[in-house]
């Protein structure tokens, strides 16, 4: 019998506090056309809940161009964002099944999805 592991992030707790749950569709995180966490970039909007603002950031002067973008995600920052938005349907499954804000690694049997903190 298969055994399924997740390691549940703090990143995913935190990311799963702003999720815009409008966007809820079928089950599944819709990031498309709407983003999962209200604007139309899922990276400023992950970029500012995992790393903060830009000291230069101006909300009343940023349109998204990137003309006076102040967001500048290296290369490592955006694929842990790709990475966690990938991962948030199974981390909400596994916050909600374990009924936990806990992080660490949890299992479950392929076919029961009772997920259990192992560490």
């Amino acid at each position: 019998m298969s055994i399924l592991k997740f390691e549940l992030k703090k990143e995913h707790i935190e990311l799963v506090k702003y999720l815009n749950w409008d966007n809820l569709k079928d089950g599944t995180i819709s990031t498309e056309p709407s983003e999962p966490f209200g604007s139309n970039n899922s990276y400023d909007d992950m970029g500012i809940i995992l790393y903060g603002k830009p000291e230069d950031f101006d909300p009343f002067n940023y349109d998204g161009d990137e003309i006076g973008n102040p967001f500048k995600w290296s290369l490592e920052q955006l694929e842990e964002m790709e990475t966690l938005l990938s991962e948030l349907p199974q981390a909400i499954e596994v916050i909600l099944n374990a009924q936990t804000f806990e992080p660490g690694m949890y299992k479950t049997r392929y076919n029961d999805k009772s997920w259990k903190k192992i560490k």
